[in-house]
């Protein structure tokens, strides 16, 4: 059984993947099926709709990563506070998620950065 900082690592690693194939596969091992995933700029449901977005999110920046800075946890609820890396493994920017673990598995997973042109409330 994987801890969560391994989860969240793999979680990470599938969005620096570009094979679609290879990260769905990856992210099945760590996905609950009622997987949701929300950021400032969308709301996801799924495995399908998260390998989408990260499709998209290759398209317009390409070679960023995300790693994990640190993590506070308790009661399947965790804070995970990432850094946004460029090809160089520079940090440019970061973020922090709100993350609901299941079974070992991310049940959901809200994200929080700054971005321009955020969309009112």
């Amino acid at each position: 059984m994987k801890n969560f900082k391994e989860v969240f690592d793999i979680w990470s690693e599938s969005w620096a993947i570009t094979e679609r194939t290879k990260r769905d596969e990856l992210l099945k091992t760590i996905l609950a099926d009622n997987f949701r995933y929300t950021d400032p700029l969308i709301e996801l449901s799924g495995l399908n709709e998260v390998s989408d977005y990260i499709v998209e999110f290759h398209k317009q920046s390409p070679g960023i990563t995300f790693a994990q800075a640190n993590v506070v946890s308790h009661h399947n609820k965790n804070l995970v506070k990432w850094n946004t890396l460029n090809e160089n493994k520079e940090v440019i920017d970061g973020g922090s998620s709100f993350v609901l673990v299941e079974n070992n598995k991310l049940k959901d997973i809200t994200g929080f950065f700054e971005v321009d042109n955020y969309p009112e409330q």
